[in-house]
């Protein structure tokens, strides 16, 4: 038996996490939950799981919850909260799906605790990922993916020898831009970027869809993940995002992982991990027919894909400022404060303006993380 923490539970790969956890009572349970503002939904979690310690946003959120809760868990709030839920005794198991850097450093005392953590925050391994390599062994903790990329890889090169590696290559859908001409990209709504042909997700992740910025932050994710280099992750465009992920080797053959595009199915692997069981996904169906189809990304219509290649050839902080930089711009996309092509400048001029320095610590990830956003608001605030 798992017994979970779940971080960011009212989140997509929250609700997704909890439906795998209905579909094995038996092999997995719920000790802790944390969540932002979200409370009713976080509320009924609570009492379909009774979790013993639950976290919110604030101090107010805690008290409204204590008072709604037909029994009393431990309450906390803010990133304390995050901390108390990722190190509570009695959970050997940490999803971790808090969105943007909030998650940090929530996800590295798990890690030093020695707890399995399955990785959905993928900025926590953009901005720091050796630290977190060095916390896992520091701590005795694991590390696995969630992101269906990433956990398609993770299987795909399972005891393989570094050595017969020649490429990864992750695959994108290309988003609801994937065949609009540039300057219809350039002129793009809310709306039309919040409008995924494939995945529902969050707001922000959503728009990191359009811009191809979330799959540059995945093939930063990779990198740090698996050990590559630069040279040796690669982006194909997959429409139909059957096939997650694939792995090239010197003799010129591929192998492929393909499954349904349900993150319940990468979420469960990482839970279960090794094991294989029955889960709330149907098998793939062979005998439907199907087309699939593959493509380069357009770096000039698609430049945010470019500017994360740049930032994991520089290395150090340079993830750190690009991911904080996006943060900021997405915000104000999502606001009104700025049109869609301004994201991929704003992210532009962090990178150009700060300079990325070697990383040392977390603190130092943290200050680097802090300079780009004022660098990011102050840009901002400049174009209004």
């Amino acid at each position: 038996m798992r017994s979970l923490a779940i971080l960011g539970s009212t989140g997509s790969i929250g609700t997704s996490t909890l439906e795998v956890v209905r579909a094995h009572p038996d092999l997995l349970s719920v000790r802790a939950l944390a969540a932002g503002r979200n409370r009713d939904l976080l509320r009924a979690q609570c009492e379909a799981y009774r979790p013993r310690c639950v976290s919110v946003g604030s101090r107010e959120d805690a008290d409204w919850l204590r008072s709604s809760l037909s029994y009393l868990p431990q309450l906390h709030w803010g990133e304390e909260g995050l901390r108390a839920c990722a190190l509570h005794p009695d959970a050997d198991t940490v999803v971790a799906a808090i969105v943007g850097s909030a998650g940090l450093a929530s996800t590295e005392a798990a890690l030093r605790a020695g707890r399995r953590v399955c990785v959905a925050n993928k900025e926590s391994l953009v901005v720091g990922g050796a630290l977190m390599h060095e916390a896992a062994l520091a701590g005795g903790g694991e590390l696995l993916p969630v992101d269906s990329e990433h956990a398609a890889l993770h299987q795909l090169l399972a005891d393989r020898d570094p050595a017969t590696i020649r490429e990864v290559r992750i695959t994108a859908s290309g988003g609801p831009f994937r065949d609009w001409p540039l300057a219809r990209i350039q002129a793009a709504t809310i709306d039309e970027a919040l409008n995924h042909p494939t995945w529902k997700m969050g707001p922000k992740i959503t728009i990191d869809s359009a811009t191809l910025m979330n799959k540059g932050l995945e093939v930063i994710e990779a990198s740090v993940l698996f050990g590559l280099t630069p040279d040796q992750v690669a982006v194909t465009v997959h429409p139909q995002s059957q096939v997650h992920a694939m792995v090239g080797f010197h003799d010129g053959s591929y192998q492929l992982q393909v499954c349904a595009n349900d993150m319940k199915l990468p979420i469960q692997y990482c839970l279960l991990y090794p094991d294989k069981q029955p889960g709330p996904v149907a098998p793939y169906p062979w005998d439907t027919p199907r087309q699939w189809t593959f493509e380069s990304p357009d770096l000039e219509r698609f430049p945010c894909l470019a500017l994360a290649f740049q930032a994991l050839r520089e290395g150090g902080t340079a993830p750190a400022l690009l991911n904080a930089a996006n943060e900021v711009a997405v915000a104000a996309f999502l606001q009104g404060r700025l049109g869609f092509w301004d994201i991929q400048a704003c992210n532009q001029e962090v990178l150009s303006r700060i300079p990325a320095s070697r990383l040392g610590s977390l603190a130092q990830v943290l200050d680097a993380d802090q300079a780009a956003r004022r660098h990011a608001e102050g840009w901002v605030q400049a174009r209004a």
